[in-house]
């Protein structure tokens, strides 16, 4: 054999390892759940001959499985987040790494931005560290997604011209939101439905550069304290309007189990002032589709005002209303300011 094709088998074999662990493993049986291990990496590649990037993968029919719930849960296991790494050959000194253990990511499924939420961490590495072409970062990334049993469900690009009108028409918003860093990337959306929880990778490939974004979706209790029904009162007995932070799931408009005390405390204030009416308003932050936003801030007004119901209070002192991103508190140029705009508001309603 030549020293070429040692070599790109030798990388075959190691990129099969690598999503397992690095060591060869028996079969599992279907029904195990993921088992922990050392997060996978793609392996020091040795060099190949520079050639044109290959297609991306197909997507799945997307519109034939919107539902995210019904794509059949990986059997096999996936490795422990972030799932995958640098090559070996990147040293560390030029890793460019960025981790939260609770952020949002956009990122594209089927021609519809679609956000999640969770444990986020994306690299950056350039081909030349890790000595390899634009055309090996592209298969091998994409292959050993695919091997983990990753699904690809993006079938726009965040370029493509149907995709940008039907999202603002503004690209420069639209590549922020995605974290897309330049016009040459390439972009697959991979989604890994395992029986611990959805996860998601998003490749983008360049002929300079890899970024790979990983996400663990997870919940996470609210960083702000519960407004009690004695200070909702003062806030609405000064200002007309009080702004509370009710737990929904990401772009879901059911109330959460931790997000049911803020709707107790307006509950016991509306027993109390029975002269009390209120509109009860919801707000989004500036991410995702305009149109959607405020649908679903809407929604979860109206979610609100059906607990109070549930709760006692005569729905004919309660009215919803949906604003999305059109009233923010603060501007939207950061995490903690969209978390601040992501909000249910209370407004005194005068008796008429």
């Amino acid at each position: 054999m030549t020293k070429q094709f040692n070599a790109a088998l030798c990388l075959s074999i190691s990129l099969a390892f690598a999503i397992s662990g690095c060591k060869p493993k028996a079969p599992v049986d279907a029904a195990q759940a993921p088992v922990a291990g050392a997060a996978a990496s793609v392996p020091a590649p040795a060099a190949v001959p520079a050639a044109a990037p290959v297609a991306a993968p197909a997507a799945v029919n997307v519109g034939a499985v919107v539902d995210l719930d019904k794509i059949a849960v990986i059997s096999k296991p996936v490795p422990p987040f972030p799932f995958i790494d640098y090559p070996p050959a990147v040293d560390k000194q030029f890793y460019s790494t960025k981790e939260s253990d609770f952020d949002q990511v956009q990122l594209i499924l089927g021609d519809k931005l679609h956000a999640v939420e969770g444990r986020v961490r994306a690299i950056h590495f350039t081909l030349d560290k890790a000595k390899i072409s634009q055309f090996q970062a592209q298969r091998d990334y994409s292959k050993a997604v695919q091997d983990m049993g990753g699904i690809k469900v993006n079938t726009a690009k965040p370029h493509d011209s149907a995709f940008l009108a039907a999202h603002g028409d503004n690209q420069s918003e639209l590549d922020k939101k995605l974290r897309y860093e330049f016009h040459t990337y390439s972009y697959e959306a991979y989604f890994l439905p395992t029986a611990t929880g959805r996860k998601w990778i998003v490749l983008m490939v360049s002929d300079e550069a890899v970024d790979v974004i990983s996400v663990e979706e997870k919940q996470t209790a609210s960083s702000v304290k519960i407004v009690t029904a004695a200070a909702m009162k003062s806030e609405l007995d000064s200002k007309g309007h009080v702004a509370l932070y009710i737990n929904f799931d990401t772009d879901q408009a059911a109330i959460r189990p931790d997000g049911k005390p803020a709707v107790d405390e307006i509950a016991a204030l509306m027993k109390k002032e029975a002269a009390l009416r209120l509109s009860v308003e919801g707000h989004t932050d500036n991410l995702g589709d305009k149109a959607r936003n405020v649908t679903l801030s809407r929604e979860r007004a109206q979610a609100v005002v059906q607990a109070l119901v549930s709760d006692g209070i005569d729905g004919t002192r309660l009215s919803a209303a949906g604003h999305g991103a059109e009233k923010p508190l603060t501007d939207n140029g950061s995490d903690e300011a969209r978390a601040k705009n992501r909000r249910v508001e209370l407004v005194k309603v005068a008796k008429g």
